[in-house]
């Protein structure tokens, strides 16, 4: 009896171990037979300070990753901007995060600021979230119209070398305003326009999404003038900068705003390194074209994202495998 008992024990661990060798079927949402189960991605997603566009902008776009890419977990960082954020996602700091296109195309050549950095050519772009508008303001009380009103004033022009500095500069160049001859003080957006209210400064500069945080707090409690540039001033922003568009501020941006102001812009973008694995690219740029709608009625800012022209084409540099291959398949490039 005992010889029978242990035969039928033998048996039935014969039984369960060719049982847990066959494939079962998972049970973590993902319906995609052909690819594996991913393992947990912690993804850090660089922004900028609280006081501009980029930090919100990168807060939405990672909500909806931890949301509907399966295993992803997306944490924020805030930074001093474009330039950090370069260089943070080619060094692996951070895994990806906003920039504005002029940076970002400085970034991959090794120009401009990035000169004596040498050429970060591993970033990728994998979608655009919002166009970037150089907007200044002053108090209405000061009487100053035009950026080239400036000269020999003192101005925030964001942080260094940020997006906003960046742009700020580019501005001046044309007009002759140099550090030489005005006071440029690097300060956050947020900070900047708190100096312009407080009267410690006759201006501020941010470069980011309309309506700018900091900007648009100063107009709820002072008001405030919109700077605004002559055509020939944007043209010759528009020769020397290839990754720059002329558009404006339209009146009532901010309160009190009555008139609309020229100034140029630039698309902002997502980057990666291109080393990233394709399958994740394809399915975070999956997550943010099927969910536009949603981060747009989220926040107004990231309106841009719902025309699927402006997420994917018209790129500074290449895009990455995954996101050329998603947004091949679906039409859109």
């Amino acid at each position: 009896m005992k010889k029978v008992l242990s035969l039928i024990l033998a048996l039935a661990m014969v039984f369960a171990l060719a049982a847990c060798g066959e494939k079962q079927p998972s049970n973590d949402g993902n319906t995609d037979g052909d690819k594996p189960t991913r393992g947990n991605v912690i993804m850090t997603f660089g922004t900028a300070d609280t006081g501009g566009s980029m930090y919100p902008a990168g807060a939405a776009v990672s909500q909806v990753w931890t949301n509907n890419v399966q295993g992803v977990k997306c944490n924020t960082q805030t930074s001093t901007g474009s330039f950090q954020n370069c260089q943070d996602v080619a060094s692996g700091e951070v895994d990806v995060a906003v920039a504005t296109s002029d940076v970002v195309l400085n970034a991959y050549n090794g120009t401009g600021k990035f000169a004596d950095i040498g050429t970060l050519d591993n970033l990728r772009v994998i979608g655009a979230v919002y166009t970037s508008v150089l907007s200044g303001v002053a108090l209405k009380s000061s009487g100053l119209t035009y950026i080239h009103d400036l000269l020999g004033k003192r101005v925030a022009v964001g942080p260094a070398a940020s997006a906003t500095e960046n742009a700020t500069l580019a501005a001046f160049a044309v007009m002759g305003i140099t550090k030489d001859n005005t006071s440029l003080e690097n300060l956050g957006l947020g900070d900047g326009a708190d100096s312009v209210g407080d009267g410690i400064l006759d201006a501020a500069f941010g470069f980011a999404g309309l309506p700018i945080g900091g900007q648009l707090n100063l107009a709820a409690t002072k008001e405030i003038q919109v700077l605004d540039m002559t055509q020939e001033e944007l043209d010759k922003v528009l020769e020397g900068n290839a990754a720059y568009i002329q558009t404006t501020i339209p009146a009532g941006t901010y309160t009190g705003q009555t008139e609309t102001a020229n100034t140029f812009g630039v698309k902002c973008l997502i980057i990666v390194t291109a080393d990233m694995d394709e399958d994740l690219v394809y399915d975070l740029c999956k997550a943010m074209n099927e969910h536009t709608e949603e981060m747009a009625a989220g926040n107004a800012l990231l309106k841009d994202m719902t025309d699927p022209s402006f997420l994917c084409t018209q790129m500074p540099i290449p895009l990455h495998d995954g996101a050329q291959k998603y947004y091949s398949e679906q039409g859109l490039i």
